[in-house]
């Protein structure tokens, strides 16, 4: 890199390398960037960024929800398996009774040469003028340009009890598209003694595509990576093609088909004023009109924000008030629209065809299928801008010298006609269902920052921020229809959610059975059935179906006497009542050393990977895998005294009163304390070697996730958000399936400045 006056330039190379933490599993990226900045005369300035990566990435397993990985099967394979058999092959759970868990190890070594491969072309090109003093005109034009390809092969393996392949298939894939932003800009800056203005106008263009083509083939005369490919296959082939929107786009991932589509593109019209009097009274107003490709009856919103300020420090009555440097109080309150919840084709309803559903043999002869049609999707013409609105209240404090700041916040934010797609009845058919404006959910809470520094001797110099965020959701309405709760996400519990949102209660909230404690003896059964029978006049007969000895018992939630559907509870929020941070610093002489500590408290936790390891029947008989299950099962020695986990029953492990419906046992807390990041350095100053002088030189050891204080029991209580834990994202997660967990890192760096 370098510079003058007229102009400045930057090139960089980088090359990436980093080892999974499953075997082969790998990321490589290749990037090369150049940026350039140059003056034409004394009006005009243009440059640009543009960037160009290429990666290799494997796409561990295929991109198979964790459930069916190596991680999910990690969990879940007996320990009494080996990693190879006495003949040096794969051990797996094929012989009786080992349930149905996976060899992990031979599933990341059967896939070793799956491959991904991507390319990006990524950046912008600018030009400003300064039309007249104060004015300038901007234009800005940048995007990206993407391109990729994969391939998974699977073997089966005969060692598995329950093998995902039974025969070998392989599967290719690629995609390409782009999209870019134009952006076009006025700005002006007026100043006349205690005012000053800024005032911005401006138009922005957007447009994304994206285009995907695949096939899968079974059959193959050998494994050979050099003999596999779409053609050698000697099974049916399986082929698609499409153009899909944004909102589905995930390069990369197996068997991905999408919606049909034709991109994305939005227009915007926006405007900014603020005004500031002596510097002490702030005055903001932003206003902007927005077009989506996805609506067409209400294809424009109008949206605004307004905010106010008074900087106190600066009147006379404070002038006195010397511990006090800056005091601003400030307030505002916008509506900003939303439409990413909405598919691109959201409007329309479309037509596809498939063999095995559309195409009909009306001759009857078996060999002279007719070509036919179905509807894929419902199109929603009056879907309308989601609109967010959100007031804040706050205030800026710097005292002692500037060495203590504070800023505090209190925000309400309220979302009405908020987009979601619903779910029809079955009589509707398969066919997705487009996004309705049809919620209503509001989030409030207060956000604050402290960040001190000072001088602890001459040498020693401390500077500490802290973070904290109280967090209260709540949805205030669900559909039109007056229905109050919509539940998802049923897993393996027989068609019982447990993930309800509901008015009154937080967004994927848990739902189920609450466990109040084990049935100890048949004479508690017996007496409950009694109770039971009472209460109901006699049309039941129990008071909780497969109740047992050693099973859970449930709470009557319902208060009626027995358990059934109404007796489920709102179990746990997946979302924390608060998070906090602390990002301190300090440097003593040339050593400089900082930690990041970050922390959640009053999460809860699905942890679905106990539905697999602590219940004999979690998925073949004699699942259970675990310690819980060994040691801290239900027996007739200790009667619950101590339990966790129910009987381990080997002729019934699998019911109602203990794993098939969802119940307390799956949730845990999920408060956490973590080091994200903690790093020591040391500077050298002024280094001369040979004929080269160095004006600085640093070392550093950088550790990150050194350390987690957490009661989890899972493998890490960061779980994502994502499709491979929650089904739906927004409106399902914080659910636990065996997540990839934050790997522990130690990197050792060095900078040097000339």
């Amino acid at each position: 890199g370098g510079g003058n006056d007229q102009g400045s330039y930057y090139f960089s190379l980088n090359y990436f390398n980093q080892q999974g933490t499953l075997i082969n599993t790998y990321l490589k990226r290749y990037t090369i960037r150049a940026n350039t900045t140059y003056k034409i005369g004394n009006r005009i300035r243009v440059g640009e960024n543009m960037a160009y990566s290429s990666t290799d990435n494997p796409q561990a397993n295929g991109g198979i929800l964790v459930e069916g990985s190596a991680i999910g099967f990690s969990f879940r394979e007996p320990p009494i398996i080996p990693v190879y058999d006495i003949h040096g092959n794969f051990a797996g759970s094929a012989p009786k009774g080992l349930s149905n868990g996976r060899n992990p190890v031979s599933i990341q070594q059967t896939t070793s040469n799956d491959r991904g491969n991507a390319g990006r072309l990524f950046g912008n090109v600018f030009a400003e003028v300064d039309i007249v003093k104060g004015l300038t005109f901007r234009t800005s034009f940048g995007g990206e340009n993407y391109t990729g390809w994969n391939h998974y092969f699977h073997i089966p393996d005969p060692y598995d009890a329950e093998p995902q392949y039974t025969t070998p298939t392989f599967t290719e894939q690629s995609y390409y598209g782009y999209d870019w932003t134009w952006t076009n800009t006025a700005s002006y800056n007026w100043t006349k003694g205690d005012h000053a203005l800024k005032v911005v106008a401006g138009e922005e263009a957007y447009k994304f595509t994206n285009h995907n083509l695949g096939g899968t083939t079974q059959a193959y005369f050998s494994s050979d990576p050099n003999y596999v490919n779409l053609s050698t296959g000697s099974g049916t082939t399986t082929n698609y093609s499409n153009e899909n929107s944004q909102q589905n786009y995930n390069p990369g991932s197996a068997g991905y088909v999408a919606p049909m589509g034709a991109g994305e593109s939005l227009v915007s019209y926006f405007a900014r004023a603020d005004y500031a009097f002596k510097d002490k009274y702030l005055i903001g107003g932003t206003f902007r009109r927005d077009g989506s490709s996805k609506f067409i009856t209400n294809r424009w919103g109008n949206f605004y924000s307004a905010s106010i300020g008074w900087r106190i420090s600066q009147e006379d009555f404070m002038k006195d008030v010397t511990w006090i440097n800056d005091l601003k109080i400030r307030a505002s309150y916008g509506i900003m629209g939303n439409q990413f919840n909405a598919l691109s084709t959201n409007s329309y309803t479309l037509f596809g065809s498939n063999k095995q559903t559309t195409f009909y043999d009306t001759s009857g002869s078996g060999s002279t299928p007719i070509y036919g049609l179905a509807i894929s999707q419902y199109g929603n013409p009056n879907a309308k801008w989601e609109q967010d609105g959100s007031a804040n209240v706050g205030f800026d404090l710097t005292i002692l010298h500037g060495n203590l700041t504070i800023s505090a916040d209190w925000y309400n934010k309220s979302i009405k006609d908020l987009l979601y797609q619903i779910t029809l009845p079955g009589t509707e058919g398969a066919a997705t269902v487009p996004a309705y404006n049809v919620s209503r959910m509001k989030d409030h809470g207060i956000d604050v920052m402290v960040n001190y520094k000072t001088d602890i001797t001459r040498d020693l110099k401390l500077d500490v921020t802290g973070t904290f965020t109280t967090i209260h959701n709540e949805i205030t309405k669900v559909a039109a229809n007056g229905a109050n709760y919509f539940d998802l996400d049923a897993r393996r519990f027989n068609g019982s959610y447990i993930v309800r949102n509901a008015v009154g209660h937080p967004v994927s909230a848990f739902y189920g059975y609450k466990i109040i404690g084990f049935w100890n003896s048949q004479a508690e059964i017996d007496a409950a059935d009694a109770a039971a029978k009472a209460a109901s006049k006699g049309t039941v007969t129990t008071y909780q179906t497969d109740e047992g000895v050693g099973r859970f018992r449930y709470a009557d939630g319902n208060k009626q006497g027995w358990i059934d559907n109404n007796s489920k509870e709102f179990l746990g929020n997946p979302s924390p009542k608060f998070t906090y941070g602390a990002n301190i610093g300090l440097d003593y002489k040339n050593f400089d050393f900082s930690i990041f500590l970050y922390g959640v408290y009053g999460n809860d936790i699905w942890n679905n990977v106990k539905w697999w390891t602590d219940f004999y029947g979690g998925a073949f008989v004699g699942a259970a895998a675990s310690k819980t299950a060994l040691y801290h099962s239900w027996t007739f020695q200790n009667l619950g005294k101590g339990a966790k986990a129910p009987i381990q029953d080997a002729t019934n492990g699998s019911n109602e009163s203990t794993n098939t419906l969802p119940n307390s046992y799956f949730v845990e807390k999920g408060s956490y304390l973590r080091a994200k990041n903690i790093t020591l350095g040391y500077t050298f100053n002024n280094v001369h070697a040979s004929k080269a002088t160095f004006n600085r030189i640093r070392i550093y050891l950088q550790a990150a996730n050194l350390f987690t204080i957490t009661k989890y029991s899972g493998v890490d209580p960061e779980i994502s958000v994502n499709s491979t834990n929650g089904q739906n994202g927004a409106t399902d997660f914080g659910v636990d399936e065996g997540s990839y967990a934050n790997p522990r890192q130690y990197l050792f760096g060095l900078q040097v400045g000339f």
